[in-house]
């Protein structure tokens, strides 16, 4: 492949991913700017029901991953019958999962702030916000599901104006409701999570309209049918289980570094709640980058083109990571703007927030290139069992105890202990550096009987 075809390809499916992706994180960080007017109680409040919220919002990327290995596999391979099974399959295993958890969030939101802070007003409010979440969660799995199977056919413009849509209307709502106004009172921190309700809402009725219109994701009885007495449930099985252990852990773990945060003080917590949409709009851009990784070399090994999903993999890998550390620094010079715009009313809290930001623009590029080797390539030739080794190694072995003990045993400054998450990645990028060179990945995941010899051209 040419490096002109590589970029066309590369470009086409990355950057609409990456503009959604990067409007998500926009949204997080609007939640926080329109309530930081409201004081540091709301800040944490709103940004540890969110880190709550990314926990589930992981398990249901876990599906999501796992329904996009397979269609991207079949579509490559030229099975949309498959294409559409696997999309049904997900959706039905998406509701079941999430189902406990929605009762768990509607019943014991309180409960579960308890475990990030003692504060009670951040208690009250965050209660109150995530309540209102959990009313989200079987729409945003079924989001996921569907822009996870249209990304993995090419067709990575459709998220993308709907997710345009949802957000402009979810931050019109958030300042309407968090302010009140035209009838409706102010609503404060509870305001924010009924606009994201009502968004959620509209986001999904449109996206199953337009899918029923669609040849290769349309869902039917036929589709729904066909799966009795199919491998491809048990298939689905072997491949997602991992990923949903795998994400459920880690976000579990991720969440661990926010609750430390919650324990040193609320000023460490809302620095927390201010950095985490910063950072998701950081890797945001470079998650179109991983989607693309993902998608070129899954619809490659679907048709056995082992060769240039190894070629593909090099270039990922290089390129991913140094364009991180140049973002870095773009947005580590414009950071004093940033944080004049969050109105942070606590001297203190901009200042550890600033100091803490060297630290993510400095390191995180890391993070990147463990994204792009474990998002973009193992997973996409079904090598998910390693990854969930590695990512339990490396966060819950070595991540998590030294920020837990540079925290309360040597009692280091926060900055100091938020850089400590960074041994996490270095870890990890060793591990699966060296999986990638092995090459286990490098693997058809479709049964034999589901394979074609005529092969489809790549979706871009």
């Amino acid at each position: 492949m040419s490096y002109r075809v590589f970029w066309q390809q590369v470009l086409a499916l990355a950057l609409p991913v990456a503009f959604q992706s990067a409007l998500v994180s926009a949204l997080g960080m609007a939640d926080v700017l329109m309530v930081g007017h409201l004081g540091s109680e709301a800040v944490a409040a709103v940004g540890l029901s969110a880190k709550l919220n990314f926990v589930l919002i992981l398990v249901m990327a876990a599906l999501g991953t796992g329904c996009s290995i397979l269609v991207a596999q079949y579509f490559g391979a030229g099975r949309p019958e498959k294409v559409r099974q696997t999309l049904i399959l997900s959706l039905i295993v998406g509701m079941a999962v999430m189902l406990p958890f929605t009762l768990l969030i509607l019943f014991q939101a309180e409960n579960l702030i308890r475990f990030g802070t003692g504060d009670p007003v951040v208690i009250e409010l965050g209660g109150r916000y995530l309540t209102l979440l959990g009313l989200t969660l079987f729409t945003t799995q079924a989001i996921i599901v569907y822009e996870s199977a249209m990304r993995s056919i090419g067709r990575t413009g459709w998220p993308l104006k709907y997710a345009m849509v949802a957000i402009g209307l979810n931050v019109l709502m958030n300042y309407w409701f968090i302010n009140g106004g035209l009838g409706v009172p102010a609503m404060g921190v509870t305001g924010a999570a009924v606009a994201t309700v009502l968004a959620r809402v509209i986001q999904i009725g449109w996206i199953a309209w337009d899918v029923q219109r669609t040849e290769t994701l349309r869902l039917d009885r036929d589709a729904l049918a066909s799966l009795r007495g199919s491998t491809l449930p048990a298939r689905f099985g072997r491949l997602t289980w991992p990923l949903v252990l795998n994400f459920t852990l880690w976000s579990v773990g991720s969440l661990g570094y926010h609750l430390i945060a919650g324990q040193m003080g609320t000023v460490p917590l809302a620095v927390m709640s201010l950095l985490a949409p910063i950072e998701g709009l950081y890797h945001s851009l470079f998650f179109g980058l991983v989607n693309a990784c993902g998608i070129m070399i899954g619809q490659r090994l679907g048709r056995d083109q082992f060769a240039e999903a190894a070629w593909l993999a090099n270039r990922f890998l290089a390129f991913a990571p140094i364009g991180s550390f140049m973002l870095g620094l773009v947005i580590l010079a414009i950071s004093p703007l940033m944080l004049s715009l969050m109105h942070i009313t606590d001297a203190e809290t901009t200042r550890q927030t600033q100091w803490a930001m060297v630290v993510m623009c400095l390191g995180f590029w890391i993070k990147v290139f463990n994204m792009t080797a474990i998002q973009g390539i193992l997973r996409a030739g079904g090598d998910s069992r390693f990854c969930l080794g590695m990512d339990m190694v490396a966060l819950w072995m070595v991540g998590l105890p030294l920020t837990w003990i540079a925290a309360f045993i040597w009692e280091l400054p926060f900055t100091l202990v938020y850089a400590m998450v960074l041994s996490e990645e270095v870890i990890k990028a060793l591990g699966v550096g060296w999986r990638v060179r092995r090459g286990y990945w490098l693997a058809n995941l479709a049964e034999p009987e589901d394979r074609v010899l005529a092969q489809a051209e790549p979706a871009a």
